[in-house]
């Protein structure tokens, strides 16, 4: 909460430093609101998506032109996303939870390769939804027509970077009796749980394309509109860790040996995205 309040102030100098330099043709910033709907691609056999996510965004834009037909195009955007998997129903996930925390491997797990914590409960996880808060920055090229009147039309090409803030995660399946897949299951919802920095990958990057109209309806202050699709060529969840334990920051596993859980799973999945951007830029 620290970090958004600290991004959120630096957005708002930032959007009255740039609307002081709205003279300058060369520079157009404003504030921008977004709302899409996010895809994703899982490429495991473990997980499939369940139907569409959604993304809703709150920033700043900024235009600046190189002449007046050429332009590069960025940012700074707050994504409230929404993704949706479910298990495969050829497959079991489990994880271990401590009251909202989910446990990773490293967490629980002795070196020797035997189940050390005792207290943690253990879950089969069959639908998650993931709610995660994104700092977006937009790096574009930016193509436009001269004026037509009031209007004027224009393409956009580039990469969109977003870096992982928050993430919170609700799950729905059953809570077992004992760490024991054949133990007593009882129909149960975790909600709100905390896995920031072991589920999600903390970069996500997109390459895409926009198109749309700007209508300049009085002075230098414009209304623009534009349609876009980003193509994620990245996973966004956490890949096999760096080291001698790949497995340290896993936290579903699909098998028990000997009583201890194993084939603990990398959840590699892709994300698109389609985006209504609606900015008012001075």
């Amino acid at each position: 909460m620290k970090r958004l309040i600290v991004l959120s102030s630096f957005l708002t100098v930032m959007i009255s430093v740039f609307a002081q330099e709205a003279a300058n043709s060369k520079i157009q910033a404003g504030l921008s609101l977004s709302s899409g709907l996010n895809f994703i691609s899982p490429n495991t056999k473990v997980i499939e998506s369940n139907g569409v996510g959604s993304n809703l965004g709150v920033g700043m834009a900024l235009n600046y032109s190189f002449t007046p037909t050429i332009g590069f195009s960025t940012g700074l955007i707050f994504d409230f996303e929404t993704l949706k998997y479910m298990a495969s129903s050829s497959d079991s996930l489990f994880y271990l939870y401590n009251d909202a925390k989910i446990s990773a491997k490293k967490d629980y797990m002795s070196d020797g390769g035997t189940l050390g914590e005792t207290d943690a409960t253990l879950y089969r996880v069959t639908n998650r939804t993931q709610k995660p808060l994104y700092l977006t920055i937009p790096t574009m090229l930016l193509f436009r027509t001269k004026f037509i009147g009031y209007f004027r039309y224009f393409g956009k090409f580039g990469v969109k970077n977003s870096f992982l803030l928050t993430n919170k995660i609700n799950d729905q399946g059953a809570k077992l009796a004992s760490i024991d897949p054949s133990s007593t299951a009882l129909s149960f919802e975790n909600n709100n749980m905390q896995n920031t920095k072991r589920n999600l990958a903390l970069y996500k990057g997109f390459v895409g394309i926009s198109g749309g109209v700007e209508w300049n309806f009085t002075g230098t202050t414009s209304l623009v509109a534009e349609l876009g699709y980003y193509y994620g060529f990245v996973n966004i969840n956490r890949g096999d860790a760096i080291g001698n334990d790949e497995d340290k920051n896993k936290t579903i596993f699909s098998k028990f040996d000997n009583g201890s859980p194993s084939n603990f799973q990398s959840l590699d999945t892709k994300q698109n995205q389609l985006v209504l951007k609606v900015s008012i830029l001075f």
